[in-house]
């Protein structure tokens, strides 16, 4: 990003992964508040056409796209070192990126469960960790992860992809004991099921997938990402000060149960 190294007029929001998805509308969501925003993404500008047609059509301002893999903590501490001899005050960090590959337990490939760790649950403790001083330099800082309903609620072809979840789950738990007393809160949001391209892709797979997630959605609709950028934005207010430690599911009541019986 061309001026990577300017100084921030106001409190910075840090995003990873946002240029697409729940990252891209957390961070249209925070910028349309009036938030300077320095969003991470693992293909830096090449994955922003996305982001930018949005701005442009929202006339926002657009956010500092940084390229960063979250498993590639040297990479971080490169960005957090600029960030910091820039002046930039961050107050709300919020870890966004990760994947998730869908397979049946017994032939899911190493390398897929590997990649799952390494962006779901180390990304996001790496993410926290580097980033963590800027932010508990003053009081009032938010740390947000996108955990999962999958954290809470097993499903079928997402073992690995659950097990990371509930890390991330137990991670901002714990986290929030060590940084309360700073001032800070950590806590997590789980979507339920989203309409992302990533999803879209899967149900365009298999027809009727839609269908069925309606069907066991009491809301009767999918989630949408404005659905999970809205929670994250309440998270980050002064009226979310004392939720501290908690995952909150966001899933038009699929985990509260289902009148199939």
């Amino acid at each position: 990003m061309s001026n990577e190294n300017a100084k921030a007029s106001r409190d910075a929001v840090l995003i990873t992964g946002g240029t697409t998805g729940i990252g891209l509308a957390i961070s249209l969501r925070f910028i349309a508040e009036g938030n300077e925003v320095y969003t991470l993404s693992r293909r830096g500008e090449e994955n922003a056409q996305e982001l930018d047609r949005q701005v442009k059509e929202r006339g926002l301002a657009r956010p500092h796209v940084l390229q960063a893999d979250v498993s590639d903590r040297s990479r971080l501490v490169e960005i957090a070192g600029k960030l910091d001899e820039a002046g930039v005050r961050l107050r709300t960090v919020v870890a966004s990126a990760g994947i998730n590959v869908r397979e049946i337990a017994l032939t899911v490939s190493d390398a897929a469960v590997r990649s799952m760790i390494d962006i779901n649950l180390y990304g996001l403790m790496a993410t926290f960790q580097v980033f963590g001083p800027l932010a508990l330099k003053q009081p009032g800082s938010r740390f947000i992860a996108i955990s999962s309903l999958n954290a809470l609620q097993g499903m079928k072809l997402r073992a690995p992809y659950s097990a990371t979840k509930a890390g991330v789950s137990g991670f901002v738990r714990a986290l929030a004991v060590e940084w309360g007393p700073l001032g800070a809160t950590v806590n997590a949001i789980a979507p339920g099921i989203i309409e992302t391209p990533l999803t879209q892709d899967y149900m365009a797979a298999n027809p009727g997938r839609r269908d069925a997630a309606i069907a066991h959605t009491p809301a009767g609709r999918l989630g949408s990402v404005e659905d999970i950028a809205h929670t994250a934005m309440f998270l980050a207010s002064k009226g979310a000060g004392f939720i501290n430690g908690h995952t909150l599911v966001v899933d038009g009541g699929l985990s509260a149960g289902s009148s199939w019986w």
